[in-house]
């Protein structure tokens, strides 16, 4: 039989070990991981009244993300002339064939302002569009001339 000073130590290495084995014990609520911010940058050719879309992936899977996008220069294709004062078409949905099928649309975004998904997004594969006169919009007036290269800046966890 132990002495009662061997029985608190003997007691003390069990709890130990098993403390080992058993990650999170005692812990009910383990903490999230931390979101990685991820920016990605895109880039393509917009036609007068046309539109093009890019395809990003949300990987945070812990809950909603921020998501926000930044149309962050618009250039004559012909000259590379900046094209500026004027807003273009955005917006943020998924992949539905050959399209991007916009749930969350700003038909008036103006360059470098950054522009929030108004609920965020969960994880998940998403599309940016951009567009000159967006499809559907009646009575839209398109306002490029010529056709512009664009960047965009997309922000998400």
């Amino acid at each position: 039989m132990l002495k009662p000073a061997a029985r608190r130590l003997s007691t003390v290495a069990l709890c130990a070990t098993l403390a080992m084995f058993a990650p999170g014990c005692g812990d009910s609520n383990p903490a999230a991981p931390t979101p990685v911010a991820q920016s990605e940058s895109f880039t393509g050719t917009l036609q007068p009244l046309g539109s093009d879309f890019k395809t990003f992936t949300i990987a945070y899977s812990q809950g909603t993300t921020d998501l926000s996008v930044t149309i962050t220069s618009l250039t004559t294709v012909a000259n590379a002339t900046p094209v500026t004062g004027i807003t273009i078409g955005i917006g943020f949905g998924t992949v539905s064939g050959s399209s991007c099928a916009t749930q969350i649309q700003a038909p008036a975004a103006p360059l470098n302002q950054e522009l929030f998904a108004p609920n965020g997004a969960n994880a998940g594969a998403y599309c940016v569009q951009i567009n000159d006169c967006p499809t559907g919009t009646a009575n839209c007036t398109s306002t490029l001339t010529e056709a512009v290269t664009y960047a965009m800046t997309v922000k998400h966890y």
